[in-house]
This record gives C-alpha cells, sequence and structure tokens, in this order.
C-alpha cells in the first residue's frame, strides 16, 4: 500500500518568493521608491511590447519599430499577421513572462540563466526594433544591469532578484490591465490594446480587459504551482 502524501510548501523556493513579494509590497511604503523601481517599470515596458512584435513574427507578420516613453508606456508598430495575436500577447507576454520567471528562479544556477537571458533579450530588442534615443538608451542600462545581475551576484541573491524581477513584472502587468479596466469602461477614452481588441472583435473594450485580467491570473497560479510540493510519504508503524 502506497503511504498517504500531504502538499507542503517547498520551503527554500517559498521563503525567497515570500521575501521577494514581502520586499515589492514594503517598498510601497518608502517615499521616492518609485524613482528606484523605475528601470524595473521600463523592463515590463520593453517585454510587453516585445510580446507584441513575438507575436506578429509568430504569426507571418513583421515587427517594424518599438517606442518606449518616458512615463513607461510605448506602442509598437506591426506589419501583416494575425491581429487578435498581436494585440493580446502585450498584456498577456508581461504576465506570463514574469510568472516564468517566479516558475524557474527556484534553483539558483537558473536563476542566473534567466537573469542573463532577460538582459540578452531587452538588448536584442534594442538593437533591432527600439527606435528611439530614450527607449534605446534605458535599454542598454536595463540589458547591461541584468547582465551583470547573472555574472556577479552569488547565488542565493540571483534567486532573490530572479524573483524579485518576476514579482515586479506580475505586480506591473496587473497594475496595468486594472488601470485597463478603467480605461476600458467606455468608448472615449484613449486607445489601448483593449480598444484595438474591440475593433477586431467588437466586443466592448471592459470585456477584454476583464478577460486578460483573469488569464494573467491563472498564468500566475499555474505558475506558482511548482512552489508546493509533496512531501515525503508518512510512515506508518
Amino acid at each position: 500500500m502506497i503511504p498517504p502524501t500531504v502538499p507542503v510548501p517547498s520551503r527554500s523556493a517559498l521563503t525567497t518568493l515570500l521575501l521577494a513579494s514581502a520586499l515589492t509590497a514594503g517598498l510601497w511604503f518608502v517615499p521616492m521608491a518609485s524613482l528606484a523601481l523605475y528601470p524595473l517599470r521600463l523592463f515590463v515596458t520593453f517585454i510587453h511590447e516585445g510580446s507584441h512584435a513575438l507575436a506578429a513574427i509568430m504569426t507571418g507578420g513583421a515587427a517594424e519599430k518599438i517606442v518606449v516613453l518616458p512615463d513607461a508606456s510605448g506602442y509598437t508598430l506591426t506589419g501583416g499577421g494575425w491581429g487578435i495575436l498581436i494585440v493580446m500577447a502585450g498584456y498577456l507576454g508581461a504576465a506570463a513572462y514574469g510568472s516564468a520567471l517566479l516558475a524557474l528562479a527556484r534553483r539558483p544556477n537558473t536563476a542566473r540563466f534567466i537573469l542573463g537571458l532577460s538582459g540578452v533579450i531587452v538588448a536584442l530588442l534594442d538593437v533591432f526594433l527600439v527606435r528611439n534615443g530614450f527607449g534605446f538608451g534605458w535599454g542598454v542600462v536595463i540589458a547591461a544591469g541584468l547582465i551583470l545581475a547573472a555574472r556577479r551576484l552569488p547565488a542565493r541573491i540571483a534567486e532573490l532578484t530572479a524573483m524579485f524581477l518576476g514579482v515586479q513584472c506580475v505586480v506591473n502587468a496587473l497594475f496595468d490591465l486594472k488601470t485597463l479596466l478603467g480605461l476600458s469602461s467606455g468608448y472615449g477614452g484613449p486607445v489601448s490594446d483593449a480598444v484595438l481588441m474591440s475593433q477586431i472583435i467588437p466586443l466592448p473594450p471592459f470585456v477584454w480587459a476583464a478577460l486578460w485580467s483573469v488569464l494573467s491570473l491563472l498564468i500566475l497560479g499555474a505558475a506558482l504551482r511548482p512552489y508546493w510540493r509533496r512531501a515525503r510519504p508518512i510512515s506508518s508503524h
């Protein structure tokens, strides 16, 4: 007979995740902390816009340029491809990338790799697609910082850094979706991804924003499942 098992947290990884989450929450109460987090906010913008570009290329279209603006917004110009996936890819891509960071950063060696990979991704976007001076300059800074962190940080600090980056990515994506829900309550607001989506499939922008929010939470939930593993079987006498 197979002994029963009980689900318990994977303590080391879970502790690091909780620390990264607590650090994220604590920074909300630190004056001027938004300035320190500004590069991370821009990193999320790179991932968001890069997701649009990747979706265009993967569906047979082309990515023409990315522009990253000082208020941490941005836009991507594409040609061809499947418009539905291209528009959806921004918010869902950012949430999925952050969730992937959380799922993969459980091991220090993997954490170093994904920090370096993130730096390479930003560098490639910067060189091949970013077409404004502000975005290009910050792309260099962010890419160099991530690659340097991957090479120089101690293993445990690299793990914490990767998880903190993942938490920031997910939190910013969800807050962007919360803002989008507010902006998408009617058709009179600025042109957003939800408005563009409503032009492809005629549902209210609010519906698309709400759907993306739910999907982002499901992606996050799936990414966090590995932090809970089955304990060793309970022996019986």
